[in-house]
């Protein structure tokens, strides 16, 4: 489908195209999650339920009902996430056989509309049930989200190996034991992820406190030459210093927060008669709830994507200064724009649905970090 835009030989014009379609399915991915939740709160969900409720029973019915109910959204988002899968095979970025990309997409998909529809049907349960053992469940229930939404690889494992001799200079493995003091982290806390990834991405953190460890990418580490990968690495670890994956959990409370806020309003606004009458008989109310739930998960990941981006310019602009190598920084993001099929004159407005600075916005604020820090130094 996308192949021939793949063959064009213009490497400038191919950039270009993969962009646009890539912003383009993800704008339709968003969109189609919105109408769908529309389509859910204006839809006769209560005539459903009623149906459901005569052939099986209050509970089962209401179960069934929600369950039909959210396979809705997730029968729009699926074409988009097919048609995005396909352009990133037909443009070489996984290289992976039609069969095992679908079975990983779907798999991600069950996994998340199973937790999704368990949590609604507690949430069904709630006003209606004065058993402890129901609570008892809510409880689990919740509880088992939050773990989710702060630390998902509780549910989805990442498959780490440990970093085997001669993957990394001993140099810079010397360089970290040296800061593990302040940082938390040594050479043997570094791990690599063996997860397939269609896209090239440099050290991340992962965990926290005494979980907290340094992933490096299994593909990264032929992709990055030992100069490059020294300060993507150094960036990463300045990144445990000023304590990041503490930052963005708490960005992630607060759009709890503002989550549990909206959902709150949204009902005290539906009425007390309605508050008062059993949520199980009205479908219709726990998907507003979701509708409130949408809202401040996209806020919240706006919010990260923008810090994240901010913050990684900075720390690296500090590690380019620290080990004083400004040209391994730019041939590194050179490198994450060549493999990630990135345009280096990116829009500037395109930036807000990217999670990493193109290589030339990256540059040019790492390039002024670095004039202020030799400013600081001869004053």
């Amino acid at each position: 489908m996308f192949k021939k835009f793949a063959r064009l030989e213009n490497r400038s014009e191919r950039l270009e195209i993969y962009n646009l379609l890539k912003l383009n399915l993800e704008a339709c991915l968003r969109l189609s999650e919105l109408l769908a939740m529309a389509a859910l709160i204006a839809a006769p969900a209560r005539p459903l339920s009623d149906y459901l409720t005569a052939a099986w029973g209050p509970t089962p019915g209401a179960m069934a009902a929600i369950a039909l109910m959210l396979l809705l959204p997730g029968g729009l988002r699926l074409p988009f996430l097919l048609l995005a899968d396909r352009l990133a095979a037909d443009f070489g970025l996984d290289p992976r056989p039609a069969g095992r990309r679908l079975k990983s997409l779907l798999q991600l998909g069950l996994r998340r509309l199973a937790l999704v529809w368990a949590v609604s049907v507690f949430l069904f349960l709630v006003p209606a049930a004065g058993d402890p053992r129901i609570w008892a469940l809510v409880a689990l229930g919740l509880a088992l989200s939050t773990l989710d939404a702060f630390f998902p690889s509780l549910w989805r494992p990442a498959k780490l190996r440990p970093l085997q001799e001669g993957e990394l200079p001993p140099k810079l493995l010397a360089r970290l034991d040296s800061w593990a003091g302040r940082t938390g982290l040594n050479s043997a806390r570094l791990a690599v992820d063996r997860n397939f990834s269609p896209d090239l991405e440099g050290p991340r953190l992962a965990g926290l406190g005494p979980t907290l460890r340094l992933v490096i990418q299994e593909k990264s580490l032929a992709a990055f030459t030992p100069r490059e990968m020294d300060i993507l690495v150094i960036a990463a670890v300045l990144g445990a210093l000023i304590k990041a994956p503490l930052k963005f959990l708490l960005l992630r409370f607060c759009s709890l927060v503002i989550t549990v806020s909206l959902a709150a309003i949204l009902i005290s606004t539906l009425g007390v008669g309605l508050w008062g009458y059993p949520l199980v008989n009205s479908p219709a109310l726990i998907v507003l709830v979701w509708a409130a739930a949408w809202i401040g998960h996209w806020a919240a990941e706006l919010s990260i994507r923008l810090t994240r981006r901010t913050m990684a310019t900075q720390l690296a602009a500090a590690a380019s200064t620290l080990i004083r190598d400004e040209e391994a920084l730019e041939t590194a993001l050179a490198t994450l724009a060549d493999k990630n099929l990135e345009e280096e004159n990116t829009p500037a407005w395109r930036e807000l649905f990217r999670l990493n600075y193109s290589r030339r916005a990256f540059l040019k604020k790492a390039k002024f970090h670095q004039h202020l820090a030799r400013s600081n130094g001869e004053r």
